[in-house]
This record gives structure tokens, C-alpha cells and sequence, in this order.
């Protein structure tokens, strides 16, 4: 089995975003649902979620105890206003 239950909870997510005057560290806390699969990590981020989330280049969160940090890949906004992060784990 490729997949594993997601683990849904609050979590603090940390992430960055390259922009002309450098990389900018933010942060926000959100509703997540978290799955690992055999690609990478599916992190699944819950509204209300700020604008620029959908622009983060690196994310580190921590959920249940265990931090995580990853390259966002991939990202998609979803139809339930959900965005998608597809991360390669670092």
C-alpha cells in the first residue's frame, strides 16, 4: 500500500517566497491535512489561507509532534477553495 491514513490537525506552517529583494520568511496557521505517499508528501491546506500561501517555494510545519520541512513541487487549488501542496521532502 502506497499510502498512508492523512493526519489532519492545526498546524503552524512556516514557508518562504523568492521575490526581488530576496527570499521572505512567513508564516500562518491553518487547518492541514497531511498524507505521505510513495512520490513525496501531500499537504492539503484548509480555508481561511493567506493569498501568497499558493507562491511558497520551501514549507516547514509541525503536526502531531513531528516537523516537517519540504520544496513545494507542485501546488493546486482545489474546488472546496482547499490548495494543494505536493513537497519533496528535505
Amino acid at each position: 500500500m502506497d499510502a498512508i491514513l492523512p493526519v489532519n490537525g492545526m498546524a503552524r506552517i512556516d514557508y518562504t517566497q523568492d521575490t526581488l529583494f530576496g527570499p521572505i520568511t512567513r508564516h500562518v496557521e491553518c487547518q492541514v491535512s497531511l498524507q505521505h505517499q510513495a512520490g513525496g508528501t501531500v499537504l492539503k491546506v484548509f480555508q481561511p489561507l493567506p493569498d501568497d500561501l499558493r507562491d511558497a517555494q520551501t514549507v516547514v510545519f509541525a503536526l502531531e509532534g513531528r516537523r516537517t520541512r519540504g520544496v513545494v513541487k507542485h501546488r493546486r487549488h482545489l474546488a472546496d477553495h482547499s490548495l494543494r501542496l505536493e513537497l519533496e521532502r528535505q
